[in-house]
């Protein structure tokens, strides 16, 4: 498998300590596969890595004409504590410098000019080093907003417990700080405050990337995330994105933030709760489920687009409540056509568009299928917990694909059973971030990256008609509460046409009109409604039918709740 996945046994069991942070940089060739070749050389070594930031493109700094780069943090550990390596910062100097050497990059080149791969060391557990070669922690660690971003979300995982999170870890009770350091005093026993005295400290790590997250805030933190034109050093929150199939690009970054973006709903199912059948053949005879109608897909996707959205989302299975499972031979003979189709019209259609394509499925063998099709997202409602294979099967992609891994508990036969709408603490916020966190680090462990990883709270999923509102108004807390790179992740929310809405708009035929029972379809002004509050509570993909209305309503909740300092007039 690809990326990090060795280290997560350190849920089960006692392991050493993080022995360094490094800070990892790109501006040549394939960027992200140097990315995963560097730490599959680093796994490969015997070094393992505990936590990771998310990816940040950034211009090139000190010599400026250059390609941008692709920045990121890593918190690595030698796994054998006995080895030399583990306790000598210079010996593993001299290991990234060998794996820099294997990934092409030769010495003797431009300072700060471009290169293929770049580890550094910023900090060390041992505290403090300086010798001809190393000088730790780095010293100008403090000046590179490039580094200090991912920084900031290392600080966030890191706990003085060595309990080691790869991208995550839930939040602290009230009162109490989650930085990893022993002492309280804010300087973190800094030489200026940028790490020179961390040689004092019981921790160093914690100590350091304390000091980096205020320095990060200090100069304006997620304010400078996709900040362009604000006179800030340019810097975008990335990750890769499909591409490279049936003629569509390669290559692609994708960031989020800046605006909410789109997921338009393509069901080509006969059983969806508000569209089944819309765009499946009429013709059918007893033996088969009717055909999939691709024109209609086609149709309906350019529709979509032309009404602004950013994802197409394909599913070929109805996840509603109490809904009969389809294997997954059906469900790729639905889904797969359509994703086929659709890459090639992206191709000849909309050239210049950015839309991609998603697949819902959570069945690993649809996924593979889907991907080799043209896909660009897996979208796994159930976060892999229905197929085991899911998480192994997306991490040995040949594309490092996004992957959502939704919220949820059961399968849609016992989803909303007592016992799994039935939340311990009476906090399903704290819950599901509790519980999305679990889930997602099991994805690490099968060699998911964490910087390809999407959350979703699961809205309708294993939620009681309360739980949902709860939800819906509580995403910013279970962001926070999921901590690290896993709550700078993208966050993707769906309400659309929803029990829940229909209940306080008494589509049951209780409340405003007892005459008239509604159906889901006249759920699409409340649904933008939802999306509206999905903004404010900080979401960055809203998942919908009626894409046209949502568009316009999202927009003017993007000029409320996005405005960045000095758009305000």
């Amino acid at each position: 498998s690809h990326g990090p996945s060795s280290s997560g046994d350190a849920h089960h069991r006692r392991d050493p300590p993080a022995t360094a942070v490094i800070a990892i940089g790109s501006n040549q060739g394939d960027r992200v596969d140097l990315f995963r070749r560097a730490l599959r050389a680093l796994d490969e070594a015997g070094i393992a890595v505990d936590a990771h930031s998310a990816l940040y493109e950034t211009a090139p700094a000190y010599v400026t004409d250059q390609p941008s780069f692709l920045n990121a943090a890593a918190l690595v550990r030698v796994r054998d504590a006995s080895h030399p390596m583990a306790n000598d910062p210079v010996l593993l100097l001299d290991r990234l410098k060998r794996v820099e050497k294997e990934l092409g990059r030769e010495e003797g080149g431009v300072r700060f000019g471009p290169r293929p791969i770049d580890l550094d060391i910023i900090f060390h557990r041992n505290g403090t080093h300086g010798c001809e070669r190393l000088e730790v922690p780095h010293p100008r660690y403090h000046e590179r907003p490039f580094v200090l971003a991912p920084l900031a979300d290392l600080a966030a995982n890191h706990s003085s417990s060595n309990h080691h999170i790869p991208i995550a870890s839930s939040s602290p009770s009230r009162g109490e700080k989650n930085t990893g350091l022993h002492r309280g005093d804010d300087d973190a026993g800094t030489r200026g405050g940028y790490g020179g005295g961390l040689g004092t400290w019981a921790d160093p790590i914690g100590a350091g990337l304390a000091t980096a997250a205020r320095l990060w805030a200090g100069s304006g933190g997620e304010a400078n995330v996709n900040a362009a034109g604000s006179g800030a050093t340019p810097i975008r929150r990335v990750m890769p994105i499909g591409g490279g199939v049936n003629g569509r690009p390669s290559g692609r970054l994708w960031s989020w933030g800046d605006r909410t973006n789109v997921m338009a709903i393509l069901n080509v199912t006969p059983d969806s709760f508000s569209d089944g059948g819309a765009l499946m053949m009429d013709r059918h005879d007893d033996r088969h489920d009717p055909a999939v109608n691709v024109a209609a897909a086609l149709a309906a996707a350019r529709r979509a687009i032309e009404s602004g959205a950013d994802f197409l989302d394909v599913g070929g299975q109805s996840t509603r409540p109490g809904a009969s499972r389809v294997s997954a031979n059906e469900e790729a003979a639905r889904v797969v056509p359509v994703v086929e189709a659709l890459a090639a019209m992206l191709v000849a259609e909309y050239p210049d568009r950015e839309v991609y394509l998603s697949v819902d499925t959570f069945y690993g063998d649809v996924a593979e299928s889907a991907a080799s099709a043209g896909a660009d997202v897996i979208n796994d409602v159930s976060g892999g917990t229905i197929d085991r294979t899911m998480h192994a099967r997306v991490a040995n992609l040949p594309r490092p694909l996004p992957y959502v891994a939704m919220h949820s508990r059961g399968d849609p036969t016992t989803m909303q059973l007592p016992e799994n709408t039935r939340y311990a603490t009476g906090d399903v916020c704290a819950e599901i971030a509790r519980e999305s966190v679990i889930n997602a680090n099991r994805a690490v462990r099968a060699g998911i990256e964490p910087w390809r990883l999407w959350t979703d709270p699961g809205l309708g999923f294993a939620k009681t008609k309360e739980g949902n509102w709860d939800v819906l108004r509580g995403l910013g807390r279970i962001r926070e509460r999921m901590g690290g790179a896993l709550a700078r992740a993208p966050q993707l929310v769906g309400a659309s046409r929803k029990g829940f809405l229909g209940d306080v708009l008494g589509d049951s035929g209780r409340g405003r009109d007892e005459s008239r029972v509604r159906s889901p379809r006249d759920r699409d002004v409340a649904s933008a409604a939802a999306a509206v509050a999905a903004v404010a509570g900080g979401a960055d993909v809203v998942r919908v039918h009626d894409v046209r209305a949502t568009v316009d309503a999202v927009r003017v909740a993007d000029a409320v709740w996005r405005s960045r300092r000095g758009d305000a007039d």
